[in-house]
């Protein structure tokens, strides 16, 4: 059931940026805004981000919306799991997705909450993991607040399954665009081949377009794919890119968002 208010939030390193939906059809965006903060060099690079949350929801405590969060890409991090045929058990793949991020990521994952879904056979999956303190913190904050957290949920994964349908089954980029990194991932054969996030350097001004080409062969040589072969799909929250030289892409955009001028609101909707 639908609350009468439902308070969209989108969470970056730089900026929280909130969406509104009044007391009508709740698809209808009534109020969007941004509220900036300095990015965190702290081990824990959330932390303004969930502050700004913490200030926000005391000045909408008494409208007591229903809150439904997505997180930037920076403070997720991906894998694939190849489909085991003798992992039978929910508990099972679960394990086998914290060893995955162990192996990669080391001790630095005993830290980290893992999620993934159902895996249908002989595919692959994607498996993502994000700080635990996070997630709790994000649970106490709107606790204090007296608002209820409907939903976090990754803004990769979000945007994905609002554009899936586009593909048609067919092998595609998608990409997502945000301020400061890309996230990949390429379908082929109806299954994930290849994922990856890349953090952008602001400070030398780098463009998505600059890291792109690399992180395209880095996914797709290995099944034999040319970076150019299947169509490149790419989403964001920003203003649709311009034209780029050597670089075909579609620009997903809804309809919606980009009559009201609500451009910025993406990431809190998560398309």
């Amino acid at each position: 059931m639908w609350s009468p208010k439902t308070l969209y939030i989108g969470l970056s390193t730089q900026r929280l940026v909130f969406a509104e939906t009044g007391k009508g059809w709740p698809g209808k965006v009534a109020t969007c805004d941004s509220i900036y903060y300095a990015e965190s060099a702290d081990a824990e690079p959330w932390r303004p981000a969930v502050a700004a949350l913490a200030r926000l929801l005391v000045a909408k405590r008494k409208e007591k919306p229903a809150l439904r969060i997505v997180l930037s890409s920076r403070f997720v991090r991906w894998q694939l799991l190849p489909w085991r045929e003798e992992l039978t058990q929910p508990e099972e793949l679960a394990t086998y997705a914290k060893l995955g991020f162990l192996e990669t990521f080391g001790n630095a994952a005993e830290g980290w909450q893992i999620l993934h879904a159902p895996q249908p056979p002989n595919k692959t999956v994607p498996a993502c993991a994000i700080d635990a303190a996070l997630l709790a913190t994000l649970h106490s904050t709107c606790r204090d607040a007296g608002v209820h957290l409907d939903a976090v949920t990754p803004y990769f994964a979000s945007a994905f399954d609002r554009w899936r349908n586009v593909f048609k089954g067919k092998a595609a980029w998608f990409g997502l665009i945000e301020a400061d990194c890309l996230s990949l991932g390429l379908l082929h054969e109806d299954n994930w081949a290849g994922l990856r996030t890349q953090r952008l350097d602001g400070n030398r001004r780098e463009d998505w377009r600059d890291v792109l080409p690399g992180m395209m062969a880095q996914i797709g040589l290995p099944v034999g794919l040319n970076d150019a072969a299947p169509q490149l799909y790419l989403a964001g929250d920003g203003e649709p890119p311009a034209p780029a030289r050597n670089l075909s892409f579609a620009w997903l955009r809804p309809e919606a968002q980009a009559e009201s001028g609500m451009v910025g609101c993406r990431m809190a909707l998560g398309v």
